[in-house]
């Protein structure tokens, strides 16, 4: 995937973002004006632009740098004791709640077709269906449906939930634009995502949950290992920081740890845009050449590192919770 823009943070403590090439003038131009909303929805969660203009052709925007870290740091550093990553975990769920209700509250009278957005990503993953058809382990335990099930679960649900469509939502929750400032005890957001426009904003919940498993996908090398069984495929993660994250902190463990913060009459809803949220990124992220079974074990690929997110996340319980 082509990166749309380059990111400077000036020892003045500003922050420019720049789009790469003229190209992405537009994309860059969306987030200005998405950012601009969004400070007057909610003023004190939004990290504001200072100025945006062009330069050399190129559309950019500056920000005021955030004193603090991003999530995906603080998730990711075993220096921080388990419990106190979970907690601030919470604490980013507390505003990232606050932030959607304030969007849905603004909701427009279309309801957003999720059904159509499924079936387009799903398609668009023809060459690794194998792949979702192919019985599971991970870290010993069988998963209990096939990838493929899961899919068709949310095609089903998506026909039979009610979705709101909203044109101003963060709807990009992800670890890298959630700021901790621990001196503040605060949480602020970065960069809206505006390739989503129209989504139902319980999405930026999913790209909350799906960060951790971007992350490995994306960012850690070696991350995940896949080793055949039988009819099976085992996979493991390596390190063991990154296994107790997933085996302890609840919130990302499995669907029904996020009750806290989404009823569970919004279970399904959630789950839809969470599937529509993992086949997205298996396809900005992943290699879609034609997917075959690995003979022997083997480092996991993006795609299926994102696949296994999806499978843990949302089945990894043998009662379906959230219906």
């Amino acid at each position: 995937m082509t990166k749309s823009h380059s990111v400077d943070i000036l020892n003045s403590g500003f922050v420019i973002k720049t789009a790469k090439t003229s190209e992405f003038n537009e994309k860059l131009h969306c987030e200005i004006e998405k950012i601009k909303v969004l400070c007057q929805i909610y003023p004190n969660l939004i990290v504001p632009i200072l100025h945006d203009g062009s330069a050399d052709g190129r559309r950019f925007y500056i920000l005021e740098k955030k004193h603090g870290s991003s999530l995906s740091k603080i998730v990711f550093d075993n220096d921080y004791p388990i419990k106190r990553r979970r907690k601030i975990i919470c604490q980013a769920l507390d505003q990232i709640k606050s932030a959607i209700e304030i969007e849905c509250s603004k909701k427009n009278d279309v309801f957003d077709n999720i059904n159509l957005r499924l079936l387009e990503e799903w398609d668009k993953l023809s060459s690794i269906h194998e792949l979702f058809d192919t019985p599971i382990m991970f870290e010993g335990r069988k998963a209990f449906i096939t990838g493929r099930s899961i899919v068709e679960k949310a095609l089903h649900l998506s026909n039979t939930e009610k979705f709101i469509s909203i044109e101003n939502a963060h709807c990009n929750f992800h670890f890298g634009n959630v700021i901790f400032n621990e001196i503040k005890n605060a949480i602020s957001f970065i960069d809206p995502d505006c390739t989503m426009n129209g989504v139902d904003p319980y999405f930026g919940y999913s790209r909350f949950v799906f960060s951790f498993w971007h992350e490995l996908a994306n960012e850690i090398q070696d991350a995940v290992k896949i080793i055949p069984v039988e009819n099976n495929m085992l996979f493991t993660i390596q390190n063991d920081d990154h296994r107790n994250i997933v085996q302890s902190i609840t919130e990302l463990q499995y669907i029904s740890g996020i009750s806290r913060w989404i009823d569970k009459s919004d279970y399904k809803r959630f789950y839809t845009l969470t599937v529509l949220c993992f086949l997205r990124s298996i396809r900005i992220n992943g290699d879609l050449k034609e997917w075959k079974a690995p003979q022997h074990p083997r480092t996991a690929t993006p795609s299926e590192i994102l696949f296994l997110g999806l499978h843990y996340y949302l089945e990894s319980l043998p009662a379906n919770t959230y219906q």
